[in-house]
């Protein structure tokens, strides 16, 4: 018996040991990602969303506007980081540009948002020092599921986001056909729509009535060769999910013809493109706010 009690130990001991590191190391990271990220909320205009609105110029803009879009970020996880900023007493934020396009809405947003596929597992490495563990998102289900995944994301860097610049240009159709199948590609008969997607993006609309922040929504380009391939049907789902959030301006460059020379790949501008189409937003906005003064 002694000896079976004694084998127990042997390996039972490290396995303790190493939680208790590793929850050490998440608290005190956890903190220190919270502190980092809260100095965010000094800025008083965020742009948010995925890796289309991380092309962005800021600077182009609004002066001091501070870029952190994600690629490949869900709205929960744009809502989780929102929240934290937004709980800082003291921010300054007023207004906030989210990234909405119809691929938001496209199937790869359900992979994003579950643990039963690699991209919901890389979702949580990436963001996990951003969320509350023990929410009720339905992202964090089974406890096997998540202890890998939750364990490599302890241990990573967490992912802040900001711009991106790219300097490619006239892209293949090879390339736009491959952005084209991850996006709207059906796996494990999962929804053709992200319900999820919506349900964050009407949470994040509340969170910034709630604080006063101006919400606008910003679709930029896509390649024609990409834009042709995309069921009618994703069309509509994005112009309804959009009906709910009436008082949001919503600055749509999806309907635009664009040189291929302002694409770097089927849905994402290049430097050239980010450049054009972050001072023609910046001058819409600049317009709009002059034409509230003389008011």
């Amino acid at each position: 018996m002694k000896k079976f009690v004694l084998r127990i130990l042997k390996f039972s001991i490290p396995a303790l040991l190493f939680l208790l590191i590793t929850f050490t190391y998440y608290r005190h990271s956890k903190t220190k990602v919270e502190t980092k990220l809260s100095t965010f909320s000094a800025h008083s205009f965020l742009l948010m969303g995925d890796s289309q609105i991380q092309r962005l110029r800021g600077e182009s803009i609004s002066q001091g506007a501070k870029n952190l879009a994600s690629s490949g970020e869900h709205y929960y996880f744009t809502y989780q980081k929102l929240q934290t900023l937004v709980h800082n007493k003291n921010h300054r934020i007023d207004t906030l540009i989210l990234g909405v396009s119809i691929h938001n809405f496209a199937p790869v947003y359900n992979r994003l948002f579950s643990l039963d596929f690699p991209e919901g597992e890389k979702s949580l490495k990436k963001y996990l020092y951003f969320i509350r563990m023990f929410d009720d998102s339905g992202f964090l289900t089974t406890f096997d599921k998540v202890l890998k995944p939750a364990i490599l994301g302890i241990y990573s860097t967490p992912d802040f986001g900001g711009f991106y610049e790219s300097t490619n240009s006239n892209p293949k159709k090879a390339i736009i056909n491959k952005a084209f199948n991850m996006h709207f590609s059906i796996k494990q008969e999962e929804a053709k729509f992200s319900d999820s997607q919506r349900d964050y993006l009407y949470k994040i609309d509340r969170l910034c009535t709630d604080n006063n922040i101006a919400l606008i929504l910003v679709s930029t380009p896509y390649h024609f060769d990409y834009k042709k391939q995309i069921d009618r049907k994703y069309f509509d789902f994005f112009l309804e999910s959009l009906k709910k959030l009436k008082h949001r301006r919503h600055l749509n460059f999806i309907e635009e013809d664009i040189a291929d020379r302002f694409m770097s790949d089927a849905n994402h501008l290049n430097k050239l493109g980010a450049k054009k189409y972050s001072g023609i937003i910046g001058k819409k906005l600049k317009a709009e706010k002059r034409d509230v003064l003389q008011q």
